[in-house]
């Protein structure tokens, strides 16, 4: 075992004096992640809404007060001809004229009209319109609740004056209606289900599969260069057996790429405000079992590859396929079942599955167990094609 730590020590020694090593392990992961980050956005914006009040009453004032106390939708208050203008010029992503009449005709219990203007094939524009139609909806039906209720108890106790009565109704509806009794969660299933990653969840964890997987270029180019010079035929003649080599070389490589995982990760965490630490358990089986994976590809990789430039074509096309085809560039949750299929093939597909669903879902460790079994499974068939090549080809 003391054997093996010393070769490991002499590759990661190597890794050190590279100059180049630090850009491609650190340096342009960081970058892309906040490049990427920052163009897609964290996804948690309220969509503008401008809003052009002519009717002033009770109900339009408190309709504007629902609305700007929502989640879904950023309330600017503007006059009725800035409301296309805003629109078309894409500073809004809706906007709303509340007419005269409306709130007499809601007290009234009348249908009332609003007008939303918007892009047809817009989705946010189609979200917004939805938010308002829910809050109006709600208002129409607290309005109709208390005046039905107000005037079935006048009829039957022959109140005659009932304003005072009306009021408490509508207060009461409002209530119930800000509690309701039954409440709907609803849950997907399946691999795409839940939320749909963004943003640094997006970028950060794909840019650690993509940039993971071009660190077996270092140590695989440092096997070949060994290979070249005859270091290894030397080394093949000490003391060390083949299984301590292999074992050295692999053990290297999962120690860069875990120490690589804790840099990117802590950064992310830290400057781009990913939660991977909501459970550090789940988090440590992910990054030994990506860690194990990519150590035993680099030791696949550079048996199969007699030079650097054969070995550095094959890293940059596995790396970008495979975090391309697994979810590193784009979700795969909004592709076809088709294409979310094939990239599941991949065990990184399971892994960025597994980061995000501890980032997104508070996935605990029995839910990344599956993606951590998978992602050994590919590890343990890596290792033993590549100790049969090593075998074989260094008699």
């Amino acid at each position: 075992m003391r054997r093996i730590w010393a070769l490991a020590d002499k590759d990661l020694l190597q890794t050190r004096r590279d100059k180049l090593a630090g850009l491609f392990t650190i340096i342009m992961p960081i970058a892309f992640t906040l490049f990427l980050g920052l163009i897609i956005g964290t996804g948690e914006q309220a969509y503008p809404l401008v809003l052009a009040d002519q009717d002033k009453g009770d109900a339009a004032r408190e309709l504007v007060r629902g609305l700007r106390g929502s989640e879904v939708v950023s309330v600017e208050v503007v006059g009725v001809k800035e409301v296309d203008e805003r629109v078309d010029n894409g500073q809004a992503a809706a906007g709303l004229i509340i007419p005269k009449g409306y709130s007499e005709a809601v007290a009234a219990g009348r249908p009332a009209e609003l007008t939303v203007v918007r892009d047809a094939g817009s989705s946010g524009a189609q979200t917004a319109e939805q938010e308002v139609r829910t809050l109006a909806g709600q208002q129409a039906v607290q309005t109709r609740a208390a005046t039905a209720a107000t005037e079935a108890v006048a009829q039957a106790y022959g109140i005659e004056n009932a304003d005072r009565l009306r009021r408490d109704a509508a207060q009461a509806v409002a209530q119930s209606l800000s509690a309701p009794a039954v409440t709907v969660g609803t849950v997907q299933s399946g691999s795409s289900g839940g939320e749909v990653p963004s943003g640094f969840d997006l970028t950060s964890t794909g840019m650690i599969i993509n940039f993971v997987l071009f660190s077996t270029m270092t140590a695989g180019v440092a096997l070949i260069m060994e290979r070249r010079s005859g270091t290894l035929q030397r080394l093949l003649t000490t003391r060390a057996s083949r299984g301590e080599l292999i074992g050295g070389k692999v053990l290297g490589m999962f120690i860069l790429t875990f120490i690589q995982q804790i840099l990117l990760i802590g950064i992310g965490a830290l400057a781009f405000g990913v939660d991977y630490f909501n459970d550090p358990a789940a988090l440590l089986l992910v990054m030994i079992s990506l860690s194990a994976l990519v150590s035993c590809l680099g030791l696949l990789l550079a048996t199969l590859f007699g030079s650097e430039q054969a070995l550095i074509a094959a890293t940059v096309l596995i790396s970008m396929a495979w975090a391309a085809m697994s979810g590193g560039w784009f979700p795969l949750e909004i592709t076809g079942p088709t294409f979310s299929a094939i990239g599941h093939v991949w065990p990184t597909a399971w892994i960025l599955d597994a980061m995000r669903g501890i980032i997104l879902k508070d996935y605990g460790v029995a839910d990344v167990l599956p993606a951590v079994g998978y992602a050994f499974a590919w590890a343990a068939g890596f290792f033993l094609i590549g100790v049969w090549r090593f075998r074989s080809t260094e008699k």
